[in-house]
């Protein structure tokens, strides 16, 4: 796809919703000033729940028809967010359960360590059989503080000198947005702004900034694991963007 949208000189975007929310957007322009230093950890973790009814009809957790479960398709916006807030991921190491609650033939517990490029390390944890699900988190850990993203919104900004953190004060909110439970309950002023900008680019002839490279990094992690997971080794991702052998 994203060979064919350059030769046609068509714009490609993936749908990372996330991206365009007011935490994430704030969060990107703390990091880029530095304002948590260092970032040393960076996690993500979902720990939804799915019903048997979710999983009733058979192309849903197939290999072959979704490439997966709760890794590809719950938690693959976070490991965008990773990428997009932090850097790119280096190596990763897994261990799943496959079918472990429901009755489907890929994960639906995956665990992974993470080596990032910029020397951070991290966790991703991702389900959908933990009753009644709990809404997901990215934590990010650095040198002169913490922030943490609980499910649309920042609900953790904690600097270890305040009065030195010059910027726009962080949108702190507890009123969380979160699909843990009910897919329905993910909100969609996300989703809007992101087709708004989609629009835009294509009007404005500029590529969007969740381009088809972007949606394809997040891939490349997601692959790697499940590669992990299968070898019970770490994994090194060699990226499309280097020219190197894909996974």
């Amino acid at each position: 796809m994203i060979d064919l949208a350059h030769k046609a000189r068509s714009q490609l975007g993936v749908v990372s919703q996330h991206r365009f929310d007011d935490a994430t957007l704030f969060l990107q322009r703390a990091l880029s000033n530095n304002r948590l230093g260092t970032i040393l950890e960076a996690d993500a973790y979902v720990k939804w729940f799915r019903d048997d009814n979710y999983y009733a009809r058979p192309i849903k957790g197939s290999w072959r028809t979704e490439g997966g479960g709760a890794l590809i398709n719950q938690a693959i916006h976070q490991v965008d967010l990773l990428l997009h807030l932090i850097s790119p991921i280096a190596a990763v190491n897994g261990t799943w359960q496959l079918g472990a609650r429901h009755r489907i033939e890929s994960e639906d517990i995956v665990n992974a360590l993470l080596s990032y490029e910029s020397g951070a390390t991290g966790v991703i944890q991702a389900a959908t059989a933990f009753w009644p699900g709990y809404t997901e988190r990215i934590e990010i850990h650095g040198t002169k503080g913490t922030a943490i993203l609980s499910g649309d919104r920042l609900t953790t900004w904690d600097v270890q000198d305040k009065q030195a953190d010059a910027g726009d004060p962080p949108p702190l909110e507890n009123d969380v947005a979160s699909g843990s439970s009910d897919p329905m309950a993910i909100a969609l002023i996300s989703f809007e702004r992101q087709f708004q900008d989609f629009a835009d680019a294509i009007r404005d002839n500029r590529e969007p900034p969740v381009n088809g490279e972007a949606g394809y990094r997040a891939l490349e992690v997601v692959l790697a694991i499940y590669e992990s997971c299968r070898l019970h080794q770490q994994v090194r991702i060699r990226s499309r963007r280097s020219g190197d052998k894909k996974i």
